[in-house]
């Protein structure tokens, strides 16, 4: 008898490892997203006076960087190979990356020779018609101050008022140990007080000078050398251009009111600020590039580590939280989530041993940043 042939099974539709329509979408979706976190990285390089639009990339990065690490993973978990996609891009805005994110949880190199504090300290609360006349605030702030035993404390918003038992703060901070300080001053009241900057220092101060100044304006940038032991150092103090944007403004129900204008408005701000912190940012360069001593600048940014004026700074100076930083370094202390607005940075003559944010000093809408630096020897 003959044997029956068995039926020849005909190959399943398709192959073992084809894409379903949805995970081919997700690939074209992956793929545009490559393409435009590119653009955005791109973006951050452009000078806002030529077009400042670009100015607005920085706030797009994150959540690029955030979808471009899911399509990462869930690929290399799905078909690998599409996930070099991702990765390559990640690879691409590495930058950006560090910029985020601090890796260094366990630091265990002794502090240097030079320990700086920079705080944004909102007038010490001495401006601010809730808070005048609270004694706890500005004593509170001067006390964890002095706790820090930095040898050199960078302010921002300083606020003094000789004749005051309250806002003294200068006099506080010289009792305190910081016999040295470089007050310059925005302005005088009526009644006596000060605002301004100020670099305030255990070291005796040299020489120092003004970077940036404008009349009735807080934003300053200040420079003074002081002598660390023989070793000459400079401390720069920047204040850049605020965006003067209150929080109420971003509110919905504020910005629902009447849309398109208010709208107009916040971008308005926006496209002043980046364009002035660009031209401030040149000023800061010009004064410090050629330094071929240490030179350490911190303050208050008002601006985001992916705008153009921060990529400027750390394309000429190691960032203190990049390179000791740990988790998202977050420095603003408001209702705006995840800003990292206050920084520090130094030149190739000092190496960041430490760094952290302190979060303990009540009364400002910022925290203060603190980094320990080791003088390297010029041999």
């Amino acid at each position: 008898m003959k044997r029956e042939q068995e039926p020849i099974r005909k190959p399943a539709s398709g192959k073992k490892n084809a894409l379903t329509k949805g995970s081919l979408f997700l690939l074209r979706l992956n793929i545009i997203l490559c393409f435009v976190s590119l653009a955005l990285f791109y973006s951050c390089t452009i000078r806002p006076e030529e077009y400042w639009i670009a100015g607005f990339a920085g706030f797009l990065i994150p959540p690029s960087l955030f979808f471009l690490l899911v399509f990462f993973f869930y690929w290399l978990y799905r078909k690998a190979f599409f996930s070099l996609f991702s990765g390559l891009t990640l690879l691409l805005g590495i930058r950006f990356i560090q910029a985020t994110i601090g890796l260094h949880f366990f630091q265990t190199e002794t502090c240097g020779n030079l320990k700086v504090m920079s705080f944004n300290a909102k007038t010490f609360g001495g401006m601010d018609k809730e808070k005048q006349g609270k004694n706890e605030i500005c004593t509170d702030m001067v006390k964890k101050f002095l706790a820090t035993k930095a040898d050199v404390i960078c302010i921002q918003e300083m606020f003094d008022h000789p004749k005051s038992s309250i806002f003294n703060v200068v006099q506080r901070l010289k009792k305190g140990g910081y016999k040295y300080i470089y007050f310059s001053k925005s302005g005088t009241m009526r009644w006596g007080a000060s605002v301004g900057v100020a670099i305030c220092s255990r070291y005796p101060i040299l020489s120092k000078s003004v970077i940036r100044k404008k009349e009735g304006s807080n934003n300053q940038i200040i420079r003074a050398k002081i002598d660390v032991d023989g070793q000459q150092v400079i401390i720069v103090n920047m204040h850049l251009q605020s965006i003067f944007l209150k929080e109420e403004e971003l509110n919905s129900t504020t910005i629902k009111k009447n849309a398109w204008n208010n709208i107009k408005e916040i971008a308005l701000k926006l496209k002043i600020g980046y364009q002035a912190r660009t031209r401030q940012i040149d000023l800061l360069l010009a004064s410090t590039l050629d330094e071929e001593i240490p030179v350490i600048i911190c303050g208050d940014m008002n601006d985001t580590p992916y705008s153009n004026a921060y990529l400027r700074l750390r394309d000429s100076y190691q960032n203190a939280f990049e390179e000791k930083g740990r988790g998202f370094g977050i420095t603003y202390n408001g209702k705006l989530p995840f800003l990292r607005i206050d920084n520090q940075f130094a030149n190739s003559k000092l190496k960041v041993t430490r760094f952290m944010v302190n979060r303990n000093i009540a009364g400002s809408d910022h925290f203060a940043t603190e980094a320990c630096y080791k003088i390297l020897s010029s041999e």
